[in-house]
């Protein structure tokens, strides 16, 4: 990202004595690509639904945290304002993310392959609406802060599937699974940016944003497997997203 930014305020400095300097005011649109690492702590604990203790040996009480890097593509537009070397402005987006993360995977040593083998969250796509503050470093050049309210629906799964010994493992109906739920989410996504203008209308950015995503739970009924993994289990998901982005833009 370092080099990056280096290479857009050399553009800016190049390009800034080929055109006048304007006013940003106005509307723009724009797309943009890039990069997310998504995060995913994540947990079960084994009960009895009913309340009865289970014995200690009984007890699962497991916690992992596992991440995967994937691709962004999105559209942006919006209107912002300049205010001597200030901006103001807001803006909606909205874009596909391919990130999927397995949080849990068991199904090679197969020790809970009866229960709880594999976990996995998901997303699609994402839209939302964000306010950004910032101001020019130079006549072309704009640092910014963004603050950003992102929707998107996450789904959560738990799947159950074959035993160490390959064989597909003996388990009532209720606890084949998969077990899935679909959270639609707004979350906060904070981040820093720095656009340059090339010519009077045509900008190049530089993007990077935290998301605070959601946690989703997952209860898994597992009452058919006998005392040993009591009667449920609720799988925990808390989610988290660093996202980095490149794209142009045109003001109108």
């Amino acid at each position: 990202m370092k080099n990056l930014v280096c290479a857009l305020l050399t553009v800016s400095a190049l390009t800034g004595s080929v055109f006048a300097a304007e006013s940003k005011t106005g509307a723009y649109v724009g797309g943009n690509v890039g990069a997310a690492n998504t995060n995913v702590k994540y947990g079960f604990v084994t009960s009895n639904a009913a309340g009865a203790a289970l014995a200690a040996t009984n007890v699962n009480n497991f916690n992992n945290q596992a991440g995967s890097m994937n691709g962004l593509f999105g559209l942006f537009a919006g209107y912002g304002m300049q205010v001597g070397s200030m901006y103001f402005g807001g803006e909606a987006f909205g874009g596909f993310d391919s990130a999927k993360v397995t949080a849990y995977d068991d199904t090679a040593t197969g020790q809970l392959a009866s229960s709880f083998p594999k976990a996995q969250v998901k997303r699609q796509n994402y839209y939302g609406l964000a306010a950004r503050v910032g101001g020019f470093v130079n006549a072309n050049t704009l640092v910014y802060v963004r603050l950003a309210a992102e929707a998107g629906k996450w789904t959560s799964s738990v799947v159950v599937g074959p035993n160490a010994g390959g064989s597909t493992a003996v388990v009532g109906a209720a606890s084949k699974g998969p077990f899935t739920v679909n959270k639609k989410s707004i979350s906060f996504a904070p981040g820093l940016g720095l656009e340059t203008y090339i010519t009077k209308n045509l900008f190049l950015r530089a993007e990077y944003s935290y998301l605070f995503g959601p946690s989703v739970t997952v209860k898994q009924d597992t009452s058919v497997n006998g005392s040993n993994q009591g009667t449920l289990a609720t799988h925990t998901f808390k989610v988290t997203q660093n996202a980095f982005k490149v794209g142009v833009g045109y003001k109108f």
